[in-house]
């Protein structure tokens, strides 16, 4: 379809909030004293001025039973010679009504039609149709018509003149609602072409008694269209929107959510257009009777009482044009005005509907992506060379850019722009969400205020300055890990020897049994005397060399204290040093900051070293000195020598004499041995058992103390996403939306990592590695994420005890793998941070379709960026969506957002256009020239309410054309509402 068969309409920016007067009298209004005393010219000028100074758009002009006034106000603007009322672009007939039954107050309810002014023949068809509207009396019945209203007052009173007549004659129709609502139903055009409205104060529907009247007061709301009245309160309840009182249960008992519409209900100049307590009525639409037909599907966002306007706050951040200079022929003459609320632009598949959103980006300085696939600039660059695309801001500033490579210069972007390939990069299923993560972050973090901020650039940098204290301490907890693991590691070593020293044991003494036997036989000829020195020395000799080792072993271990008591003051001042670094203490004085750092007792080292000193003498003692031997001395080099020169005696004997010593020599050493053995077998049974059950429950408590770690971090996150967790509750629980900090598991890594652990050529390795799996993803992973530091624990043993590293080394371990390595996989926890969590329904964004994610991120942005003002412009969002989901999850936060900042949404779903109730539709269309190899793109726009005809569609009539299933959509959304359809 050709741009040019589109009708222009006259309002090309589309709705617009515009203040109405629907119930303004004239001098012609026969009950009470309208305009007293003035006459028809005066009134005109009144009217005329005052719609002026008040920039009146649209006057409903209202009579009773007539459209006598109107018709004088139709007359005086269609005069060719001196037309009036020239700034209002619409006036239309507001026929005002008395009906039964009475109120409270003895008065007739007020009702009032008002008719479609556009049918050239309205007049006379509202006369024909107002003429069948009767009301029976005496018998008698008269139509709602100058001469049978003259004629139903003189039969009321013959004495009365004509005019005196028709004035008694209106003041006595009261038909019943009843009457009034068969007489609607039976005139076909002006039903088509009219809007039923009911007062709801004392002389409507709120003053019928309150006693036997309750089904009454319904039916007359079912049969209405609106319901004339400025009270806040009326608005809220037939809005549903009182405490108990839904919108579901006001559809029920009326047929529809109600507009409430309001007026100054002038009976005199100086009341013209001004309502009691300045409540204004403001409708968003076209000026026309179309226009005023939206307020019916779209009863709360169209209409609004009050002194001013809706409408954004910070005009600056709102485009009023676009402008394409230097078209090089791409463009049809001419800007394209902007509509300030939510812009829909539609057409059919390239006919430039993207182009929009790409060069109003680029004229406020958003970079376009070189290697889209979707982008218009990029599709067309070799054409679009100096094209210089310029926004016009409500605040008059303008802004440009010159294609190809000269977007506007600014250090931010004037508008954010989700470009389809932005989206699609974030919401594709082939990522596991760390670019999705980093926008939201980036939302949160624009949401934040500059306190909030702390001096932080970027989100990345504020987390990780509140977390840099707490990554410190996990640090330190790794490192203590793989220290204990070690340890551990020795400890299960020397404990794994006790069967082999038992065994040992045993067999040394055997050994010993052994020898023994065979002395008597050699020590019958053997000096008896010297052997038995021998014996002697040779366990004094024992005696010292195991109080010289003991000595030692005490002084290694004074010696590694020592150490690490420095190592741990060093550490401590350059975690202070650290800390006092990264933290902003100018405020504090300096003794204060000198106290941060501990005082260490200088006499603990003192008096570690003099023991230190003490065993070297000790130790030295026991040694003796071999240059200078003490012939009766108890050193081990004195022993050394007595026993040296007594086997020197004993190899001067006989051979004999020579086995009885060597026997002997066995036997002391391997009493040595047996004696050595029983000690460390006595250490492993009770001291270094208990220390490898310590060293096991520090590892345990150093793994949940890691946890622990992890719930500081939570406690600042928690305040961190404070603002954003705030704005959702807000939104009330049918918001899909919900926030928690909680812990991320990156667990496939980790059990990956795991896989390489095993032997497949041993029989137990696949059935081990399936159980451990199971525990992990079936208790383990539920664990780690509640945070719970008692679950986890416990949970971890059970995982501790499944694998059994020692029994896993020799059923299932790979060749290479160590004992320690094992440990170290066990008890990592790099799989395990702290984060927030963000479900859509339920689910948590890394589990969502990349479709559903997608609307996602889109609500992210139209809710949590509200601080964010700057326009947002999306091309279509909706991807891979189906109509139901972007009418149930897309739809109301569009609708909310476009309240708060201008949004420029590319579309082809016309839910996003019909649903949303956008303020204004752009249609785009090509039209291939023969002279070019390219396009000329044109526009036109306006409103959803701008109809057409067969030849010239509106912009309704374009959605309907080029939106698939875009006629439902005008439908469903009417249907919302049940409206009357008589």
């Amino acid at each position: 379809m050709k741009s040019k068969e589109y009708k222009q309409s006259s309002y090309p920016k589309g709705s617009e909030w515009r203040r109405w007067d629907l119930h303004v009298h004239t001098p012609e209004s026969k009950l009470g004293t309208s305009f007293k005393g003035v006459s028809w010219d005066e009134y005109l000028d009144a009217l005329e001025k005052a719609s002026i100074e008040d920039e009146i758009a649209a006057i409903g002009v209202t009579d009773y039973m007539t459209i006598d006034g109107y018709e004088r106000v139709l007359a005086a603007r269609n005069d060719n010679a001196a037309p009036r009322l020239g700034s209002v672009r619409l006036v239309l007939p507001n026929i005002e009504l008395r009906v039964m039954p009475m109120t409270k107050d003895g008065k007739a309810l007020n009702v009032h039609v008002l008719v479609d002014p556009s049918d050239p023949q309205h007049v006379t068809k509202i006369k024909d149709a107002f003429r069948q509207l009767r009301y029976e009396n005496g018998g008698q019945t008269y139509g709602c018509h100058r001469d049978e209203l003259v004629r139903f007052g003189k039969t009321l009173k013959p004495e009365l003149n004509d005019d005196d007549a028709y004035a008694h004659g209106i003041s006595q129709f009261k038909p019943s609602y009843e009457s009034l609502m068969k007489w609607l139903r039976s005139e076909k055009w002006l039903r088509e072409n009219c809007l039923i409205g009911v007062a709801n104060g004392k002389d409507g529907i709120s003053g019928l008694p309150t006693d036997g009247f309750s089904a009454t007061r319904d039916e007359l709301l079912r049969f209405t269209d609106f319901v004339f009245s400025g009270n806040p309160n009326d608005r809220q309840y037939y809005l549903g929107q009182k405490a108990g009182d839904s919108p579901e249960n006001i559809v029920k008992q009326y047929g529809g959510l109600k507009p409430c519409l309001h007026g100054s209900d002038a009976h005199e100049t100086g009341k013209l257009f001004k309502p009691d307590e300045d409540r204004f009525c403001w409708i968003k639409s076209d000026p026309t009777f179309e226009g005023l037909r939206q307020v019916l599907w779209e009863p709360e966002s169209r209409v609004h009482i009050g002194k001013v306007s809706p409408g954004q706050v910070d005009v600056s951040k709102v485009i009023s044009s676009l402008e394409i200079a230097d078209a090089n022929g791409w463009f049809e003459a001419g800007d394209i005005p902007l509509n300030p609320g939510l812009v829909a632009i539609i057409g059919e598949k390239g006919s430039g509907k993207t182009a929009v959103a790409d060069l109003v980006a680029f004229a406020c300085g958003a970079p376009l992506n070189d290697s889209s696939q979707a982008s218009f600039v990029t599709k067309a660059r070799l054409h679009l060379g100096g094209v210089k695309p310029e926004v016009t801001w409500g605040s008059t500033a303008k802004t440009f850019g010159v294609l190809i490579n000269s977007p506007h210069d600014v250090a931010r972007p004037l508008v954010r722009y989700l470009s389809q390939d932005f989206v699609e990069r974030l919401c594709s299923s082939d990522t596991q969400g760390a670019d999705l993560q980093k926008e939201i972050e980036e939302v949160v973090f624009s949401y934040l205020n500059d306190a909030q901020k702390e001096g932080s650039s970027s989100f990345e940098d504020l987390r990780s300055s509140r977390e840099s204290a707490s990554q410190a301490r996990r640090e330190k907890f790794r490192g203590d890990l793989a220290t204990l693991h070690k340890e551990i590691e020795r400890l299960q070593d020397a404990i794994a020897q006790k069967p082999a020293k038992i065994a040992q044991k045993k067999q040394v003494s055997g050994e010993i049994e052994e020898l023994q036997k065979q002395l008597p036989t050699v020590t019958a000829h053997a000096d008896q005397v010297i052997l038995g020195k021998l014996a002697i020395e040779r366990i004094s000799l024992a005696s010292a060399e195991r109080e010289r080792n003991a000595k030692n072993k005490r002084r290694r271990s004074y010696e590694r204290v020592l150490s690490e008591y420095d190592s741990i003051k060093a550490n401590v001042g350059s975690q202070i040093d650290a800390l006092f670094e990264s933290s902003e203490l100018d405020g504090l004085e300096e003794n204060t900051r000198a106290r941060f750092k501990p005082q260490w007792d200088a006499t603990i080292e003192t008096d570690l070293k003099k023991a230190v000193e003490a065993l070297s003498s000790e130790i030295r003692a026991i040694q003796g000195d071999e240059s200078a031997i003490a012939p009766n001395g108890t050193a081990i080099f004195d022993i050394t020598a007595r026993i040296n020169s007594l086997n020197e005696f004993v190899s001067q004997d006989d051979v004999n004499k020579k086995r009885l010593v060597e026997l002997q020599r066995q036997i002391g050493e391997k009493t040595s041995v047996v004696e050595r053995l029983t000690k460390e077998i006595e250490e492993l049974e009770g001291g270094m058992s208990k220390l490898l059950d310590k060293k096991e429950k520090d590892r345990l408590d150093c793994y949940t103390n890691f946890f622990a770690s992890l719930m500081e971090d939570e406690k600042g996150l928690v305040e961190l996403y404070a603002p954003m967790k705030k704005k959702l509750e807000a939104l009330g629980q049918h918001m899909m939306f919900e926030l928690s900090v909680g812990y991320r598991v990156d667990h496939k890594p980790w059990l990956e990592k795991a896989s390489r652990f095993y032997d497949s050529r041993k029989s137990h390795s696949s059935q081990t590695r399936d159980e451990i799996e199971k525990l992990v993803l079936e208790s383990m992973i539920p664990a780690w994420k509640s945070g719970d530091l008692a679950k986890i624990g416990e949970t971890f043993t059970k995982f501790a005890s499944a694998v059994d590293p020692v029994r896993f080394m020799s059923r299932c371990a790979a060749p290479r793998l160590k004992l320690v390595d094992l440990y170290d996989w066990m008890f990592s926890v790099d799989h395990v941070e702290i984060t927030y969590k963000i479900r859509y329904g339920g689910t948590e964004l890394e589990y969502l379709s990349p479709g559903t994610r997608g609307i996602a991120l889109l609500v992210l942005y139209l809710l949590m960026d509200e601080d964010d003002s700057r326009p947002l412009v999306i091309d279509q969002p909706e991807g891979n969506l189906d109509n139901s989901s972007v009418y149930e999850q897309l739809v109301p936060y569009i609708r909310r957002a476009k309240e708060k900042r201008q949004i420029i949404l590319v579309t082809h779903n016309p839910n996003l256009v019909v649903a949303t109730d956008a303020e204004q539709v752009i249609v785009a269309t090509a039209l291939r020239r023969d002279d070019q190899t390219y396009p000329r793109i044109s526009y036109r726009s306006g409103s959803l309410e701008h109809v057409g005809n067969a030849d010239e569609p509106g912009m309704r009539d374009a959605v309907c054309i080029l939106l698939e299933g875009g006629a439902r959509a005008f439908q469903e959304r009417e249907a919302r509402y049940s409206l009357p359809n008589a």
